[in-house]
């Protein structure tokens, strides 16, 4: 049950509290189901500790609920009678919390450090493989399947993991010793507002679509991650291979092979049209490949194997300039992308790396006996030593990067995989949103701890999907909501003004981009949203009949906008669905 709101002034706890937008009137709302999920082990919590003086900030918006500029419908308040949306006391910012310090880490690793794998591997006939190692995890918006952490600890407490890995002179142990104290302040690096604008039409016909390959009844599914884009190309990881598309066809223009169990992670990022893939039979290799040609750089045996299936579970990467890091259930290894060069390395020691996100940073999460999380700010030059570190409150758990700069992450708690966003700066918590029950859309794949859907940040602004709901009418009440991420209050509400479903998809010119998908009579659009008023414009609409290309109800499918093209890209391909497609595109 939803806990009603502080009084202003008085932040709620982490993970026991509403956020600023009350949910819609209507009839009683069932608790989402969710895994029984076992009790975390001893240890969780510290001692209350006074909080320092919350920081000064603002940047200056209007007052929460004041109407948006100009007479865009969308953009219109309606009286607060009427509103299921309607503004409630906004919440100041939360200070970061001063928490015991941490017992020190046990010292790095001596050493020799396993010679790279040179060159591609020659793969024969790939046994067939059983069904996975481990159940898979439910995927559903709001519900556990983004974090890895319990069910981690699960897999190492059943297998008894034990595995020490030996690293050389120079490479970093995972738990980078002495990281409490925060580092230089990082260099600042602009946020990303988005991509320009490319030539569009203002209607979006189907285009092409791809269809997905057969899954043995033995293998139930078969995980399918990694889309990239060039200017000429929509690159899509499949399974056993990775093909490129030309955008304005759909003609396929390369195919690179990447025989696998089919579960194996890859970077969401690149790095001069660089990407990199897990691959293998048991996802224990890492391979880095040109986007634009398709040709093989480099390719590596990951360490640590030992010839079982789950030796690489809850395997996740992540490119930030020339860095690749790869991390899995018993290890890590970080990478220079251009060289192959060992930058770090760890084993499964008493706190260890459980997620990693790249981009403008690398952001590590680590992982201290499942009693505490930290969240880390690394310099991949130096070892992956941290720049700056910050410690999640005792009780939460740190379990998805939304962004990196700035950094914006997701806490939960043993009950919940997202209880909270929140902004961090150079080891401090700046600004915290309470997402309370059922109330905002966020959801967390399985493609690590980046794989974060229906959250966009931006330089000084989260934007929050609100959960679609129905009224006593049967009519669709969703919008998108903007909080500061200087001191987490609310700017804004937008909503459809015909009460359509809505969700946030990217950045455009400086505007959010937004899509009410279509749906029975209802056509679709994109629209985007003024990022200081919240005021709508439409962007394009959909063709008559492209409800029946663009099927978002399969919650392993996504939309995607890139250069003027909208793709509908599936993560999981089932056993019997002979109509799953692994792209569709509009243009």
């Amino acid at each position: 049950m939803s806990q009603p709101p502080p009084p202003p002034g008085n932040p709620p706890e982490f993970g026991k509290s509403d956020g600023a937008v009350p949910p819609p009137p209507g009839p009683p709302q069932q608790p989402q189901q969710q895994p029984q999920t076992p009790p975390p082990p001893p240890g969780y919590g510290y001692p209350a500790q006074t909080p320092p003086p919350p920081p000064g900030g603002g940047y200056g918006y209007p007052a929460a609920g004041q109407p948006p500029a100009g007479d865009n419908p969308y953009a219109q308040p309606v009286p607060p009678a009427q509103n299921p949306y309607a503004q409630a006391p906004t919440q100041a910012a939360f200070p970061h919390q001063q928490l015991p310090p941490q017992t020190p880490p046990p010292p790095p690793y001596a050493g020799g450090a396993p010679q790279p794998y040179p060159g591609q591997p020659q793969y024969g006939q790939v046994p067939p493989q059983g069904p996975y190692g481990y159940p898979a995890q439910p995927q559903y918006p709001g519900g556990p399947g983004g974090g890895r952490s319990t069910s981690k600890l699960l897999i190492i407490i059943a297998a008894v993991v034990a595995a020490v890995l030996v690293i050389g002179g120079g490479v970093y142990f995972a738990t980078r010793g002495g990281d409490d104290k925060p580092g230089p302040k990082p260099i600042a690096q602009s946020s990303s507002a988005g991509p320009t604008a490319a030539p569009h039409s203002s209607e979006l016909q189907f285009g092409w679509d791809k269809q997905a390959d057969k899954v043995a009844e033995k293998d139930n599914l078969k995980t399918v991650f990694g889309i990239w884009f060039t200017d000429k190309y929509v690159v899509k990881g499949e399974i056993d291979k990775i093909v490129a598309y030309d955008v304005a066809t759909g003609n396929p223009t390369w195919t690179l092979p990447a025989p696998s169990r089919g579960d194996c992670a890859a970077a969401k990022d690149t790095y001069h049209n660089l990407a990199a893939v897990q691959y293998g039979p048991s996802c224990n290799q890492v391979m880095v490949f040109d986007l634009t040609t398709g040709v093989q750089k480099w390719s590596a045996i990951l360490p640590g194997a030992t010839g079982s299936k789950t030796d690489f579970d809850y395997s996740q990467m992540a490119i930030s300039g020339d860095t690749v890091g790869v991390d899995w259930l018993s290890g890590s290894i970080g990478y220079r992308l251009s060289t192959q060069k060992v930058l770090w390395q760890g084993g499964n020691g008493n706190c260890e790396d459980d997620g990693y996100a790249g981009g403008s940073q690398f952001v590590v999460i680590v992982n201290c006996d499942y009693k505490t999380y930290k969240v880390q700010v690394i310099d991949p030059d130096s070892s992956g030593k941290a720049k700056w570190s910050w410690e999640a409150p005792g009780g939460t758990e740190v379990n998805a990067i939304v962004s990196t700069d700035p950094v914006v992450v997701v806490l939960g708690t043993a009950n919940s995989n997202s209880t909270d966003v929140v902004t961090l700066a150079n080891g401090r918590m700046q600004s915290r949103i309470s997402l309370g029950t059922d109330k905002y859309d966020v959801s967390l794949g399985d493609n690590g701890a980046q794989d974060v859907h229906n959250v966009l940040v931006s330089k000084d602004t989260v934007y929050l999907t609100l959960r679609s709901q129905g009224d006593s009418k049967g009519q669709v009440l969703s919008g998108i909501v903007a909080f500061n991420t200087a001191d987490g209050k609310q700017k804004w509400v937008a909503k459809p003004a015909d009460k359509q479903d809505i969700v946030g998809l990217d950045f455009v010119d400086g505007q959010l981009l937004a899509l009410e998908p279509p749906d029975y009579d209802v056509p679709g659009q994109l629209v985007t949203i003024d990022p200081a008023t919240g005021a709508m414009k439409k962007f394009a609409s959909f063709a008559d009949g492209s409800k029946d290309h663009i099927d978002l109800s399969d919650l392993e499918n996504y939309p995607y906008w890139r250069n003027g093209h909208f793709y509908v890209v599936t993560h999981t391909v089932y056993e019997g669905n002979d109509d799953e497609k692994y792209l569709v595109d509009f243009h």
